[in-house]
């Protein structure tokens, strides 16, 4: 014999240790606390843009040892995959959704491969490239026809490149 489901009442202790529970969510800030927290984005974005500039250029090192040493690519490949997943999830985070964006085509392009033929070697450089573009510029948002083109540049070579597509080698 099944009990019947007990339902048991919200004491609303969550409500009662959340911040600013009696006033909401209407935070005043002096304006020199303001100010210190602006910087403090303003210097952890710079920082994630300084830390991508090396990461990229770690990559285009390793493409580079991709093409070298053929037996080096599997793990060049997993080293490029998990530092498009990094890139992929902090641009978003500091205001570069296009960022995020190339390095979600990136990190999906290279998810369901265990090798890289020079074609892919060559897609994943155009994104690398591109991805580089925007860190260089400081491109935030969603930019505009320029970025628009590239976008769609990339789409076409990834389906090109992809194993089973009929231009695959």
């Amino acid at each position: 014999m099944r009990s019947k489901a007990q339902i048991i009442p919200n004491r609303g202790e969550l409500k009662r240790k959340a911040v600013n529970y009696k006033t909401g969510m209407d935070i005043k800030l002096d304006p020199e606390t303001l100010k210190k927290m602006e910087q403090l984005v303003e210097n952890s974005s710079a920082q994630f843009l300084d830390e991508t500039v090396e990461s990229l250029k770690g990559l285009r090192e390793a493409l580079g040892r991709a093409a070298s040493e053929p037996s080096a690519r599997r793990e060049v490949l997993e080293h490029i995959r998990e530092e498009a997943f990094q890139i992929k999830g902090m641009g978003g985070v500091f205001g570069y959704p296009l960022l995020t964006e190339f390095a979600k085509s990136l990190h999906d392009f290279l998810k369901e491969l265990t090798d890289l033929d020079e074609l892919q070697q060559e897609i994943v450089s155009i994104h690398v490239d591109t991805l580089y573009v925007v860190v260089s510029h400081r491109i935030k948002g969603s930019g505009g026809p320029l970025e628009a083109q590239l976008r769609a540049s990339l789409k076409a070579a990834v389906d090109k490149a992809k194993p089973g597509s009929k231009a695959a080698p």
